[in-house]
């Protein structure tokens, strides 16, 4: 497969393009007629890494374009070519949190701040949104009408709100810089105290801790702090341990979900477990790419395989 690492780039990145629509979104596959901005999000880090800079700032026009009356950001669906709102969203904490992230991407990868200072305003107004739903114990809730508090999210959150203080740095904005910062940290400090030293494991959400018997979300759960670097080298080795003795060919994909769940190959790579990230790839290739789960082979899941590919 990876003689033909070129070729298969080419064909990941024209795949994502291709479920570009004219308003700069993207539909969640090539014939879906789903848009998710969360799943967007993540997707389009690898648009960024790939310089298709263009695309990516259409996309974050139409973001910032599509907020909802309480500030969020909802799922929209393709019906006779229109796009509809659908009124609902799986998360309102992770959906700003991934795309403050992908703006800080960009901004990095472009070294372009127009956008930034066209946008400040509108930025801002998603760090309040995001602070609406952060509590007392740093943790945020997953919408202010779903009052859970998710460990998936959360580390989306903590990183988000680290992208957040840097983007406010750069526009020069020390009041709403130190804000991020500050609640990053609060955030951070939340997902530490969902770990439980007697279980050996995070809490899923609140006080639920996985049974390491189901996939998602007990196990793909725990993997989210070893992949946005939230937890200590020694907890990060335990629980990989129990992931791969649980799912010992999750690079197989044999997990029993029909969804490939490629960040769980970026979480093989923190842990520099390389020979599941290859097998991971090679199996994403001939069972996905070009194999009978193609229909499950959505926009996020070809971002993670090219971040994989671009980190070889």
């Amino acid at each position: 497969m990876f003689d033909a690492r070129s070729d298969l780039l080419t064909g990941q990145r024209e795949y994502l393009l291709s479920c570009q629509l004219p308003s700069g979104a993207f539909r969640l596959g090539s014939d879906r007629d789903q848009i998710n901005p969360y799943f967007t999000n993540l997707a389009l880090i690898s648009l960024v890494r790939l310089r298709e800079w263009e695309a990516v700032r259409a996309y974050m026009d139409w973001y910032v374009e599509h907020l909802n009356t309480d500030g969020y950001i909802n799922d929209f669906r393709l019906v006779d070519g229109k796009e509809l709102d659908t009124g609902t969203a799986d998360s309102e904490d992770s959906y700003h949190a991934t795309f403050f992230s992908l703006v800080a991407e960009w901004t990095r990868s472009t070294s372009d701040c127009s956008w930034l200072a066209a946008n400040q305003d509108v930025l801002a107004y998603l760090l309040q949104g995001i602070a609406r739903l952060q509590q007392a114990d740093g943790l945020t809730w997953a919408k202010h009408s779903f009052r859970v508090k998710y460990l998936m999210d959360n580390c989306e959150v903590a990183k988000g709100l680290d992208d957040a203080h840097d983007l406010f740095t750069v526009l020069g904005n020390a009041m709403l810089a130190q804000e991020a910062s500050v609640r990053a940290a609060a955030c951070k400090a939340g997902i530490s105290r969902m770990y439980s030293r007697l279980r050996r494991s995070y809490a899923m959400y609140d006080r639920s801790h996985p049974r390491w018997r189901k996939w998602y979300p007990d196990v793909t759960s725990q993997a989210f702090p070893i992949v946005y670097n939230l937890c200590l080298p020694a907890v990060a080795s335990l629980l990989y341990e129990r992931i791969t003795k649980a799912f010992p060919r999750f690079d197989a994909f044999e997990t029993g979900d029909t969804y490939p769940w490629m960040v769980m190959g970026v979480c093989a790579r923190m842990m520099g477990d390389e020979r599941r990230v290859r097998n991971m790839l090679h199996a994403a290739t001939d069972l996905y790419i070009y194999g009978s789960r193609q229909p499950y082979w959505l926009i996020h899941e070809a971002g993670r395989f090219v971040e994989l590919m671009l980190g070889e």
